[in-house]
């Protein structure tokens, strides 16, 4: 008797190759990293547009807080201690309350610092400031 031999019967494959799925992943991929930033970058655009009027116009009186390289504190181009600070910028807002404060600063000014000096400011009740940094000509040769 012959022996019957499986190796010409059709053979059922019952796996699912994944490559065409790993391919269409890595396409869907490829087209939301080039996507994203696209649709970031658009809606910044339109934030600028419907800004407030209030924060594209200047303000009427500007006050100048000069930071010196060694850092002693000029408001208005008179010499203030760092104590007697708060009460000269409460006194400029009293003459006018919607003055804004340019601070000129040295570019080696502390962070910190500056991060003090805002928050003194906000208590004085100032609410449009505008910082300026200065590159340092006395450190550089």
């Amino acid at each position: 008797m012959k022996r019957a031999s499986q190796r010409h019967l059709p053979v059922y494959v019952s796996q699912v190759s994944i490559t065409p799925l790993l391919d269409l992943v890595l396409v869907l991929l490829l087209v939301f990293i080039v996507a994203v930033p696209l649709l970031r970058r658009e809606k910044m655009k339109g934030v600028g547009e419907g800004a407030p009027a209030l924060l594209t116009k200047a303000p009427p009186k500007q006050v100048v807080l000069n930071i010196r390289p060694d850092q002693s504190i000029w408001l208005d181009d008179q010499p203030v201690s760092g104590e007697n600070l708060l009460p000269a910028l409460k006194a400029h807002v009293a003459k006018q309350p919607d003055c804004g404060v340019l601070v000129r600063m040295p570019d080696n000014f502390a962070a910190g610092s500056l991060a003090r000096l805002m928050d003194e400011m906000h208590r004085a009740g100032i609410r449009q400031t505008a910082v300026e940094v200065i590159e340092n000509a006395a450190g550089k040769r």
